[in-house]
Order: structure tokens, then C-alpha cells, then sequence
């Protein structure tokens, strides 16, 4: 199987020199499949490197051009936030690792913002994601049912075989931030097979989601529902559907599933909880050090157990378990100032690029994609209540896809001489502010052309 597993990456990684396109497709599966991991005989090829080098080449070779919309450029200085930590961090060294490691996303943000120039591509980079988190839930969900899971807690918990969704935590949140894309391969227009494709991996996500035992992520499905019902009127009639089906599905669930989500009702006696709150007094006590650049990328846990764990009581080398203490601990002010530009960028940005699709008469998956971008921050938001997740790719790949669709080109399809004042629902401004830089000089265009037609 591993030959097989070369083979196949190796014709993609050939097939990416000639279209760069295809190389960032490359890239994205062995990241997702991280082939060293399964097999380590791979593991000195060093796979991840060689696609990324091998697209790099072809993407020189074609001519591409780096992009540089507002949100990479947030992006990149929060990364810069990283790097600013250094000089003061708790452990240099270990900052300094972290901020090496977390290049690899920067490359990949780089190649997706600048190869996702089309709608096709951006529904191919989409596929091809939710096609490989289909594979780690499935197989997550396979070898559960072998009796191969992971026990802690207490409970039978489904684990992933590659660091990429590796503990039952991480694979559950994998699994539920695929959702929203998942709905929009469901969209309207799309073949019906990618239509199934979206609601299989649905159906595998909230299966395997059950069988990770993970509390943080059962309270996300709940979440995530109340967002997609609510967030349109019409969605309203499911709401009684909805709670019809819940006491079912508490009754389906098995008991030792439920004992672990009911401790949600005392956490006051749950050890683990109040260990995480004591994790959190110490981000304060870092950030109170130096509010300025924090303890450094990726030092929480040796600060916290090394010198900023509070009480008299046994110090814990512990995560933030919190995105919101990761964040004020590791990175001060610059991290707060740079990661809340960046996601504030994004969010507007998705919620005009909805504005104009709609204005544009685009394809239900165009127009619906920015607003299920944002709920998959939303989703990140509130999953980082117990979830140190700052680092986490989902954020910058959200941002990469969302800059990519505020550059596309969607004015071109609109013919001579038609009026695009008129929104699909309602009557919006078509003031020049609304509109993403890259779409200025087609619209003066055509509404010049409109002017001097007239």
C-alpha cells in the first residue's frame, strides 16, 4: 500500500510542475495525509518538503504572482507577532521552534491566496479537503469499530492515525469545522455527486464526533445547529424538527457517552476543569510579566509548570486549554492587536464579498461560501472557550480562501448594459467602499461604459 501511496503522490507532485494548481493540491494531501506518519519508511523522504519545493519551482516557472490582499497581510503580521516574541520569550529556543514549525503554514496560506483564482478552483481546493477529512473520519470511525480507540476519561474514545487529526479532541473538531464546507458542496448547482459527497461526510463527521467522547465538540454540534437554523428565516421550521429529534438521539447515545457529556452539570468536582482554570490564572500571571510579547510562541506549557502555575498546590506543565489565555499569555498585546485585525479583516471581508456575489447573481456555492466561512470562525471562536486553537490552520486557510474570492473576477460575467443595481432580495448601495480593491477598475468599467452608452 505504501508503494501505492508514493506513486500517487509522486504522479501529482509531476503533474504539479506543469500546472501549479495541481501542486497546491499535492501539497494539501500529504499535509492531510502525512504519508511519514503511516508509513515510516516515507518518513526520510520527507514528503511534506519536496512538494513544497516542487511547487514553488512550478510556480516561478508559470510566472504566478504572490497576492498580498488586506487579510494575508494581517495574516503575515501576526506571524511577525510570533517572531517578536522571540527576544523575550520564557524559552527562545522553543519560540523559535514554534515560529520555524508554523512557517509551513505560512508557505501554504502564500500558494493558496495566490493559485485559488477561480470558482473552479476554489470548489476543487474545497473538494479535495473534505474528501481527505472524509478519509480520517472514516478511518477514525473503522478502527473504532475494530476496537482499536484510545481510552481516557474512562470512555472508548475514536482517535486518528496521523497527527493531522491525531487525539479525540482535535479529530472531533476536525471533523465538526468540515461541516459548513461540506454545505457547500451540498449548494444548489453543484453535480449531485458532489452533492453526496457533502452530506456522506456529514453523516461520517457526526458519527465519528460521537465516538471521540469529546464534550467541547458535542456542545459544537449544538452550536453549529442553532447558527444554521436561525441565521435565515426560512431555517425556522426546522427548529421543531430539531427538538422533536433530540430526545431520540439522547436515547441512541451509548451510557458512557452520556456520563461523560452530563458532567458538564458539575464541573465543579471535575479535576481536569479546575486544573484548567488554574491554567488560565497562569496566562494572566504571563501576560502581567510582559503584557508586551507575552512568554513567547508556543511556551505556555513550560511556563505555566516552570514558574507561573498558581496556588500552593503541585505545579502542571498545561496547556491554555483556552484560545482566549493562549493568546494573552504567549503573545501580549502585539498577538491580541495582530490576530484580532486578522480575523475582524476576514469576517468583513467575507460578509461584502456575500454582498457583491448576490449583487452579481453568482452560483449558490459562490454566494453562500463567505457566509459558511464566517461560521466557521464563529465555530473556532467558541470551541477556543476550552480549546487552545490559536494556532490551529483552519483560521489562515478560511482567510486564504476568503481573500481568493474577494479577487475573483465575478463583474465579468455580467453582460453589457444590464443594470447591477438591483440585489437578488432587497435594493443595496453600490457605493465604491462596498467593494473589494481588486473589483474597482471592472466596475468603473462597466459602469462607464453604461454612462457613455446612454
Amino acid at each position: 500500500m505504501q508503494v501505492f501511496v508514493l506513486l500517487v503522490i509522486f504522479v501529482l507532485m509531476m503533474a504539479g510542475l506543469m500546472r501549479p494548481y495541481i501542486g497546491l493540491l499535492a501539497l494539501l494531501i500529504v499535509m492531510e495525509l502525512q504519508p511519514g506518519e503511516l508509513y515510516p519508511t516515507l518518513a526520510p523522504l520527507h514528503l511534506e518538503r519536496v512538494a513544497a519545493v516542487l511547487l514553488l519551482i512550478s510556480f516561478l516557472m508559470h510566472g504566478e504572482k504572490w497576492r498580498f490582499p488586506a487579510p494575508t497581510r494581517w495574516f503575515l503580521a501576526f506571524y511577525g507577532a510570533m517572531i517578536v516574541s522571540i527576544p523575550l520569550a520564557f524559552w527562545r529556543s522553543n519560540s523559535l521552534a514554534s515560529c520555524f514549525s508554523f512557517l509551513e503554514i505560512v508557505v501554504y496560506v502564500l500558494f493558496a491566496t495566490a493559485l485559488l483564482t477561480t470558482e473552479a478552483r476554489i470548489r476543487g481546493f474545497i473538494l479535495t479537503e473534505i474528501l481527505l477529512v472524509t478519509w480520517l473520519g472514516g478511518s477514525a470511525l473503522y478502527n473504532y469499530h475494530r476496537g482499536i480507540w484510545l481510552v481516557r476519561m474512562n470512555i472508548e474514545r475514536a482517535v486518528g492515525i496521523t497527527s493531522s487529526a491525531g487525539d479525540p479532541d482535535s479529530l472531533a473538531a476536525t471533523l465538526l469545522l468540515s461541516i459548513p464546507l461540506c454545505l457547500a458542496l451540498m449548494a444548489r448547482g453543484n453535480p449531485p455527486w458532489m452533492r453526496l459527497v457533502g452530506l456522506g461526510t456529514i453523516c461520517i463527521a457526526l458519527v465519528t464526533i460521537l465516538d471521540t467522547g469529546s464534550r467541547a465538540a458535542a456542545l459544537g454540534v449544538v452550536f453549529l445547529v442553532a447558527i444554521l437554523i436561525f441565521r435565515k428565516r426560512k431555517n425556522l421550521i426546522f427548529l421543531p424538527i430539531v427538538a422533536a429529534l433530540s430526545p431520540v438521539v439522547w436515547l441512541a447515545i451509548p451510557a458512557q457517552y452520556k456520563a461523560r457529556y452530563e458532567t458538564v452539570d458539575h464541573l465543579k468536582g471535575d479535576e481536569s476543569y479546575q486544573n484548567r482554570i488554574l491554567s488560565w490564572k497562569g496566562g494572566i500571571a504571563m501576560f502581567e510579566h510582559n503584557p508586551l510579547t507575552g512568554v513567547g510562541a508556543g511556551n505556555y506549557t513550560d511556563a505555566n509548570g516552570n514558574g507561573y502555575w498558581p496556588g500552593p498546590r503541585h505545579r502542571f506543565y498545561l496547556n491554555a486549554h483556552s484560545l482566549y489565555f493562549k493568546l494573552l499569555g504567549e503573545l501580549g498585546i502585539v498577538g491580541i492587536i495582530t490576530f484580532g485585525g486578522y480575523t475582524l479583516c476576514v469576517f468583513r471581508l467575507n460578509m461584502r464579498s456575500r454582498r457583491q456575489l448576490l449583487e452579481m447573481h453568482e452560483s449558490q456555492f459562490l454566494t453562500e461560501l463567505p457566509a459558511l466561512l464566517n461560521i466557521i470562525f464563529l465555530q473556532l471562536f467558541f470551541a477556543g472557550y476550552a480549546a487552545h486553537n490559536l494556532y490551529r490552520i483552519t483560521w489562515f486557510v478560511v482567510g486564504a480562501i476568503s481573500a481568493s474570492i474577494s479577487l475573483l473576477p465575478a463583474l465579468e460575467n455580467v453582460p453589457e448594459g444590464v443594470e447591477v443595481r438591483q440585489h437578488k432580495r432587497d435594493s443595496v448601495s453600490l457605493a465604491e467602499s462596498d467593494w473589494s480593491p481588486a473589483l474597482l477598475p471592472e466596475l468603473r468599467a462597466r459602469l462607464g461604459a453604461g454612462t457613455q452608452a446612454s
